[in-house]
């Protein structure tokens, strides 16, 4: 029987299920992987690597494990790499892998993040913040200035003050639409993110601080004394705990810091 010759990772043609967007400039590739500040002693866990053109930069650094889920690709990765020692293929769901047994005790992540599971990831990442030192991500433009966002900006809210008490998050760079292969409907966005030594919210307030945010955003319009009424508090001890954190009765949830959601959790905690 005639050996099936199998055909070179380049040619893969993306599939739209896996949300699958092949970067073509090899200069953008590069800028991705020199942000990570890679040395030989790291170790990077990359998410999607697609047809390797990312993984192939990254081992020329340091040691690089590279979670695919779509079958075919990571079969052609695994022909593209066969015999390189720094590059290891594990074919899945990113969502699946249990970030704790990579083999060491800290990693760097690189990654262009389908759009559709970009939210799922990045807060999967936060959740396993101890073992991780930085991640470089491409993701969807407006899913990066949310993340980044000042208090006062109209992208401020539930996703940058959840990721915001876990992690710093800084844009590197914007991506054109154009620069992908198919060109994605939106432009992209290359972020660092940084896991924070301590969380800005301890374990112990974080469910109630999860709950004040949510209910706040969940009509933005209204101001933050409306919100602590729907939080379960009477209007004179909404207005007493507002006052005690120094913050005008009028102001609205996306003028309300981290540090500001903080204290008022607590305070609206004890008057419950």
């Amino acid at each position: 029987m005639q050996k099936k010759i199998q055909a070179p990772a380049a040619s893969y043609r993306p599939k739209k299920r896996f949300g699958q967007n092949f970067m073509k400039d090899r200069s953008l590739r590069e800028f991705i992987v020199n942000s990570a500040s890679l040395s030989q002693k790291d170790t990077v866990l990359e998410i999607g690597p697609g047809r390797g053109e990312l993984t192939g930069i990254i081992a020329s650094k340091c040691p690089v494990v590279a979670v695919e889920i779509d079958r075919d690709l990571a079969a052609l990765l695994k022909n593209k790499f066969a015999g390189n020692e720094r590059v290891k293929i594990i074919e899945g769901d990113i969502l699946a892998v249990e970030f704790n047994k990579i083999s060491v005790p800290k990693f760097k992540i690189i990654g262009n993040i389908p759009y559709n599971i970009t939210t799922p990831i990045i807060f999967k990442i936060l959740e396993s913040r101890s073992g991780i030192e930085t991640a470089v991500l491409t993701v969807q433009k407006e899913v990066a200035e949310r993340l980044a966002a000042k208090p006062g900006s109209g992208d401020y809210g539930v996703l940058t003050i959840m990721a915001g008490i876990f992690a710093s998050v800084e844009i590197l760079r914007t991506i054109p639409a154009a620069a992908f292969f198919p060109a994605p409907n939106v432009d992209s966005a290359v972020i660092c993110l940084r896991p924070l030594k301590d969380p800005a919210v301890p374990e112990k307030e974080l469910a109630l601080f999860e709950k004040l945010v949510k209910t706040a955003f969940q009509q933005r319009r209204k101001n933050i004394r409306n919100a602590l009424l729907r939080f379960g508090l009477s209007k004179e001890k909404a207005l007493r705990v507002l006052s005690a954190c120094g913050i005008p009765e009028n102001t609205r949830p996306e003028g309300v810091s981290i540090e500001e959601f903080k204290q008022l959790a607590g305070l609206a905690g004890a008057e419950t």
